[in-house]
């Protein structure tokens, strides 16, 4: 056999076969790279990478180790994709509104989140100008205007409104005043008419209750006088105004609420109930049928507690659920610290209290001083010494201060007594304090104890606690102050916190600090510790710079521009409720305001109506001695020099004036140096007015035509029954005939006329909506509305039979008569008709015409 050897076809074949199989191998690694290459691809675009990380995405050794790098980066921070996805949707939120460029510069770092925030709102506000600008063309020349300006005219429009609203009010109230001379008006003006021997003022009222309603239609009077002079039934009100209520019992108040349609009950539970003389005598009355519900008058107090059991008519109201409402605004301390313990202690803060311009000026606001006086426990118990002191205080204040009116207030009655004496003795040798203590000034002095003052307001109150030690100079040995020291002792010390509008001077013979609470378990001795700390150590800081920061930029830009001027600013003034922007306090004295600087900002901008935001706010402040200045946002940002300027000025003036002292007037301030004489006010009673009514007359319209008025055509006939209707409505049917007669000349109106005239008028109604009857007497509608009265005293005929007269007119003629006698009596009601109506006798036909019409 022989050998070949290898196959050189076969082996070529196998090599063949071993290139085809490395070709589709490298086939394969080129698909697969680019299958990677695209995957990267795609990863990258869907995670947002830095493609600067891979080059240019080729397979090489090191750029997979960077992309492999990269991957474990973000496995490792899983935590994060809520938060990436959250960026990812707010960025397409950004571009998708059009704000590209705003999302880029925030990417790139240029801006952060808040200032991005601050562009966004400025790029709005600019659009909103310029579409408004469009819509608005005379917007464009609103930079031109002064706006301070267009405010004081503003409120002068305002004042002069409130001025014109009253002038209305009067010339409303005069024109209804009765000015006849028959019915109520001729008891009035005979009552007037006597010298002696007058009627019974419940009398009167009985008798003319209505005209003297007409002539004084608001009444002040107390519960018990309402109940001594208004009978029952003669006369009711519109509104009852129930002042002080916490001080009126509910059963004295009911005779009063009766008469009324609504009543409005003003009052402060946290002040004097009423006297508790009768209490015993009521609870000795209480019964088994405690808790029954009786009737006891109108629907306030159906269902309610028995009224005995309620303090006051206030308490029974809040029981009985009627709707109150808290008066925030404290309108008479002048400074708050005349009101701040109270508004702490008792309302929970919540009295809207106007910053003072002197914050440490020892003329206003309270004070303490301490005497070395001496209680006499065991003899008159009074305090000598300290009556001396306020007797001392009362002659200065005559001197230095007349203008301001002057109460004393006493926590006893015999310290009161002891005063009053003192007073009195003084004034005898002293006749600068004797002219002060004149009466007739607006406001005299007085003197009462602590029970008696609620009601009353001085500028100034000086208060004797009259209680203290045994010896002079020494410690407390009783922690008893009188009626403090009882039940509702705290709401006699509201009472006495709330008299001052200017000043209030406590002189108390001991410290503070002698008040020992643990030794008394009520709320009297408590707060009036408190009161007397607060007036020995000066103000608390309600008017002091309050901390907070200014409400704007704009705010804090005007501020350094002050400071720049050597002045101090404060930001934010005052208590909440009533912030002053900023307060401009003197450089040589910084516990003085002295100016009020309001910017349009929030405060401003927060207000409801133009009235606050523009004349209330200033007009408080500068009431209370503030002088004020305005600086409107828009004007600092377009005319910022000229504004500067204008602050400037301001300020100059400010400190100049200050450097003359804050003067603020007194309740006394046209105090005259002779005694004032005060005559009575007479009663003005209209004089008597004659009233004459126009004359009636006759409708006659002359017609050209040969036929018979009941021949006439019934078109004819129509229009001419309705003019006459027109002229002498409401008239009765027959006389209308007659006027138809009269047109085509025939003297009398026969059957055959009054049928034809029947028929006319019949016609005429269905053409016209506006002609009424009621079967008899025929008139239009604006005449069944407002129907005329005619003097008929020129008139003869049938036009004078009481059967040819209107109710209609008779009904108006009554209510003139009624306004202008305010009521009267029907027979004197029917004669004051029959002289409207032209007639001089009034006979029996007449008087029972007449009388239908009064019912």
């Amino acid at each position: 056999m022989q050998d070949t050897g290898p196959d050189p076809h076969q082996a070529e074949n196998a090599l063949a076969a071993q290139v085809d199989a490395l070709a589709a191998m490298l086939r394969a690694l080129r698909e697969a790279a680019q299958t990677a290459r695209s995957s990267l691809q795609a990863i990258v675009k869907l995670l947002d990478l830095d493609l600067t990380s891979f080059g240019d995405l080729g397979l090489e050794h090191t750029d997979l180790d960077a992309v492999a790098a990269r991957f474990r980066a973000m496995a490792a921070s899983t935590d994060r994709y809520a938060s990436w996805t959250q960026l990812a949707r707010r960025r397409q939120a950004l571009v998708s509104a059009g704000l590209s460029e705003l999302e880029e510069r925030m990417r790139s770092g240029e801006i952060d989140g808040a200032a991005a925030a601050i562009e966004l709102r400025y790029a709005r506000a600019e659009r909103l100008w310029k579409i408004a600008l469009e819509q608005n063309p005379d917007l464009r020349g609103i930079g031109l205007e002064r706006r301070q300006d267009l405010v004081d005219t503003f409120a002068a429009l305002e004042r002069q409104q409130l001025k014109d609203n009253v002038t209305t009010i009067l010339a409303g109230h005069l024109n209804q005043v009765p000015q006849g001379a028959m019915g109520e008006m001729k008891v009035i003006r005979g009552e007037i008419g006597k010298k002696r021997g007058h009627m019974a003022l419940r009398r009167l009222v009985e008798k003319a209750g209505t005209a003297i309603q007409r002539i004084k239609p608001v009444l002040l009077m107390s519960p018990i006088s309402v109940a001594q002079y208004l009978p029952p039934g003669t006369v009711s009100f519109d509104l009852l105004v129930i002042d002080e209520a916490s001080q009126v019992r509910p059963e004295d108040a009911l005779g009063a609420i009766a008469r009324a349609s609504q009543i409005v009950v003003v009052g402060d539970k946290k002040q004097l109930p009423p006297s508790s003389f009768f209490d015993r005598v009521l609870a000795d009355e209480e019964d088994d049928k405690e808790g029954d519900d009786e009737y006891v008058g109108p629907d306030l107090l159906e269902g309610a507690a028995t009224i005995g059991s309620m303090e006051s008519i206030l308490t029974l109201c809040e029981a009985r659920g009627l709707a109150g409402r808290m008066l925030k605004w404290h309108y008479r301390s002048r400074d708050p610290s005349l009101i701040e313990v109270s508004n702490r202690e008792f309302y929970d803060s919540d009295l809207v209290l106007p910053p003072s311009p002197l914050q440490k000026d020892p003329a206003y606001g309270l004070c303490f001083t301490r005497v070395d006086g001496v209680y006499d426990k065991g003899g008159k118990r009074d305090n000598r010494k300290e009556g001396e002191s306020i007797v001392d205080r009362i002659a200065q204040h005559a001197r230095a201060n007349p203008s301001h009116s002057l109460g004393v207030v006493t926590f006893s009655f015999a310290q009161r007594n002891l005063i009053t004496e003192l007073l009195e003795l003084r004034r005898r040798q002293d006749t600068t304090l004797d002219q002060f203590l004149r009466e007739g000034q607006s406001e005299d002095l007085f003197v009462k104890n602590i029970e008696n003052v609620q009601g009353d307001e001085r500028d100034v109150i000086l208060v004797s606690v009259g209680y203290g030690p045994a010896i002079a100079g020494g410690r407390l040995t009783s922690m008893s102050f009188g009626p403090v020291n009882g039940e509702g002792g705290e709401r006699r010390l509201n009472v006495l916190f709330t008299r001052a509008r200017i000043r209030c001077e406590v002189f108390a013979s001991f410290d503070p600090g002698d008040i020992d609470l643990n030794r008394t378990s009520r709320e009297g001795p408590r707060i009036l510790k408190r009161f007397l700390d607060f007036a020995k150590n000066g103000r608390l800081d309600v008017d002091s710079p309050t901390g907070l920061d200014a409400d704007s930029p704009f705010e804090e830009d005007v501020a350094d521009v002050v400071r720049g001027y050597g002045f101090l600013a404060d930001a934010q003034v005052g208590s909440a409720g009533f912030r002053i922007d900023l307060g401009i306090r003197h450089p040589d004295r910084p516990g003085s305001y002295i100016l009020a600087v309001e910017c349009d900002g929030a405060t401003y901008h927060s207000a409801l109506w133009a009235r606050e935001r523009d004349r209330l706010r200033q007009d408080v402040l500068e009431h209370l001695g503030w002088r004020f200045h305005r600086i409107w946002s828009t004007d600092w940002f377009y005319n910022r020099h000229f504004e500067i300027e204008r602050l400037r000025t301001a300020l100059s003036d400010a400190r100049d004036r200050s450097d003359q002292g804050l003067q603020v007037d007194g309740a006394n301030q046209a105090r005259s140096t002779e005694p004032i004489e005060v005559e009575a006010e007479p009663i003005l009673v209209p004089e008597v007015v004659v009233r004459q009514m126009p004359p009636y007359r006759r409708a006659v319209f002359r017609v050209s035509s040969s036929h018979e008025p009941h021949e006439a055509p019934v078109s004819t006939l129509a229009n001419l029954a309705r003019r006459i209707v027109d002229a002498e409505g409401p008239i009765h049917v027959e006389e209308i005939a007659r006027r138809v007669a009269s047109c085509f000349g025939k003297e009398k109106a026969g059957s055959r006329i009054l049928t034809a005239t029947e028929t006319a008028l019949s016609v005429a109604r269905t053409g016209s909506a506006d002609l009424l009857t009621d079967g008899i007497f025929w008139y239009t509608r604006s005449q069944s509305d407002a129907p005329p009265v005619r003097d008929r005293s020129a008139e003869s005929g049938a036009t004078l039979k009481a059967a040819c007269i209107s109710i209609l007119e008779i009904q108006a003629a009554c209510k003139i008569a009624r306004e202008d006698n305010g009521g009267g009596e029907d027979e004197e009601l029917i004669r004051t008709v029959a002289r409207l109506l032209g007639f001089k006798r009034v006979g029996a036909d007449l008087q029972a015409r007449l009388a239908e019409g009064l019912t």
